[in-house]
């Protein structure tokens, strides 16, 4: 877990925390599953695919196959072995806040404090039920 995610623990209700520790294990990505696979698969898009970000892992994939790879794909997989970390774990903070605000009580006044968006915009995620809105 990450430390987001520990933060988040203490607004969960008492009798939640179990099944908000088990909900983040499910959706969180494992960072080093992450760096293995843009490491031996990141030419193609291979931790795009894996982050759930399947617009670019598709496009890197074609622009490898394409001709321009060297020009697009390479730049990309070099700069990715450095950011891939970073970007699983804003992801894995971003899953946590999803699910803590599912499990906060309705009684408490103050939300958890929501993760700062990477790169302007939410990642995509692939099989985690929506927030109910209040």
């Amino acid at each position: 877990m990450t430390p987001y995610a520990q933060m988040l623990l203490g607004y969960v209700r008492p009798e939640a925390q179990g099944v908000y520790a088990y909900e983040y294990e499910r959706y969180a990505k494992d960072p080093s599953v992450a760096i293995v696979l843009t490491i031996f698969f990141g030419i193609v898009g291979g931790e795009s695919y894996y982050i759930g970000n399947w617009k670019r892992g598709l496009w890197m994939t074609i622009a490898l196959f394409s001709g321009i790879g060297m020009f697009v794909s390479v730049p990309l997989w070099i700069a990715r072995c450095f950011t891939i970390q970073g970007e699983c774990e804003s992801y894995n903070d971003y899953v946590a806040w999803l699910i803590a605000c599912r499990y906060v009580p309705e009684t408490n006044a103050v939300q958890p404090p929501q993760p700062a968006p990477p790169s302007g915009k939410r990642p995509s995620i692939g099989g985690l039920p929506m927030v109910a809105q209040r």
